[in-house]
Order: C-alpha cells, then sequence, then structure tokens
C-alpha cells in the first residue's frame, strides 16, 4: 500500500498546523520542569505538526497507517536537504525515544533528553518555516 496521497495545498491550512506547532513548542518549554516525558512527548508533536504542513505545502499527506510517522519523517528527509539531516536523525530518535516511554517501562526520559528536543524542536521548526514560506505564493 502507498505510504502517501495527493493533498490539495491550502495555505491557510498550513500556517494552523505551524501555529500549532509553535503552540506544542512553547507548552513543551512550560512543562519541562514538571514531567520530562510529556515535555519530550510535545517536543516531537510539535516537529511532527511541522512536518505535517511541510508535506501539506507540498501537496501530500500520510495516509493514515501503521509507520506513518515514518513515512512523514523519510518525506521530509528526501526533500529538506542534506545540511539538515543531523535533524531529522533527532527527530527519529525522538520517535523511537517517545515510542518507548509510551509503550515500555525502560524508556526512562532525563531532563538532558527533554532539554535536548526542546532546542532540536526549534531549530526544526525554523527550518521548516523557512523552507515553506520561501515557496509560498
Amino acid at each position: 500500500m502507498k505510504k502517501l496521497k495527493p493533498h490539495t495545498v491550502d495555505w491557510a491550512q498550513i500556517e494552523r498546523f505551524l501555529a500549532s506547532a509553535d503552540k506544542k513548542l512553547v507548552l513543551a518549554h512550560k512543562i519541562l520542569d514538571i514531567d520530562e516525558e510529556t515535555c519530550l512527548q510535545q517536543a516531537y508533536e510539535a516537529m511532527l505538526k511541522a512536518s505535517l504542513a511541510f508535506m501539506f505545502s507540498h501537496g501530500s499527506r500520510a495516509r493514515s497507517q501503521p509507520g506513518h510517522h515514518i513515512a512523514i519523517i523519510e518525506f521530509v528527509n528526501a526533500r529538506i536537504g542534506k545540511k539538515h539531516a543531523g535533524l531529522l536523525i533527532v527527530l527519529d530518535r525522538l520517535r523511537r525515544k517517545r515510542n518507548m516511554a509510551l509503550y515500555d517501562d525502560s524508556g526512562f526520559v532525563s531532563r538532558r533528553d527533554a532539554e535536548q528536543a526542546l532546542e532540536s524542536a526549534k531549530r526544526y521548526l525554523g527550518v521548516l518555516r523557512t523552507d515553506i514560506e520561501a515557496r509560498r505564493p
């Protein structure tokens, strides 16, 4: 089965997804002192929301099926450029760390993990927003 499907480019929708990503990142910062695991999850979700906006701006979306987060990461990785490959590696690590924290008791999230997730999410959102805005008519 195909991982992607066409999606009509809707700049208002893209902006809503970017705004949602920004809100999740703000929330992640506020949560850091209370719960590192939730902070990391919110940072990951911020990156995921920005990734969806990026996909939408290219006229695509992931199909709702097992592994769709991986399909989103692969899509962005194929289009964002090698100089930002490190951010995609971090995003995939956060995906795995989030899954471990959610589904396995060995998924402990340290303060350092959460802080790194916040910093990476901030850079990632900036990179994707810049790319999206450069292609906006």
